[in-house]
C-alpha cells in the first residue's frame, strides 16, 4: 500500500510539473491557443513570405500627420485555424497616432497560413513589431 501511494504521489507530481511547463492556453471557445511559435512544427507564415510582408506594410503604413519621432509598435494578435486574425493587443506602444496605425494596418492584413503542430493546424499567439522608421 505504501508502494502504492508513493507511486502515485510522484505520478500526480510529474504530471502537475509538465502541466505547468506548457504553452498552450485555453480559449473561451475550449481551443487550445499556442502561446511560444517557436514549439511549432510549421510556423504561421504571412501569404507569400517576409518580401510579401514587407511590401504589404510598406503599401499601407501610413505616418501619423505632423508627427515627428520614431520608434516601434509591438502588436499581438491570435491566428486562428483558418487563417484570419484575431484578438489584437498593443504590447509596446509608441502613443496613440503610431499604436492606431498600427492596429489598421495589421488588421487589414489577408489571411495568413496558420501554424502547424503534429499535422493539425492550430491557434497561435503571435507578435509583430511595426517601425516607424525615418528613411533618408
Amino acid at each position: 500500500m505504501k508502494w502504492f501511494l508513493l507511486i502515485l504521489f510522484f505520478t500526480l507530481f510529474i504530471l502537475n510539473s509538465r502541466a505547468q511547463k506548457t504553452t498552450l492556453s485555453q480559449s473561451s471557445k475550449n481551443d487550445l491557443i499556442i502561446n511560444d511559435p517557436t514549439q511549432l512544427e510549421k510556423l504561421p507564415e504571412f501569404p507569400g513570405g517576409q518580401k510579401a510582408y514587407d511590401k504589404f506594410l510598406s503599401k499601407n503604413l501610413k505616418w501619423p500627420d505632423q508627427i515627428d519621432a520614431q520608434g516601434k509598435v509591438i502588436i499581438s494578435f491570435i491566428i486562428e485555424k483558418d487563417g484570419h486574425l484575431t484578438g489584437f493587443k498593443v504590447e509596446r506602444s509608441m502613443g496613440n497616432p503610431f499604436d492606431s496605425e498600427a492596429l489598421r494596418v495589421i488588421k487589414k492584413c489577408p489571411k495568413w497560413i496558420p501554424g502547424k503542430q503534429n499535422g493539425k493546424t492550430v491557434r497561435v499567439k503571435y507578435s509583430l513589431p511595426i517601425n516607424f522608421t525615418i528613411r533618408e
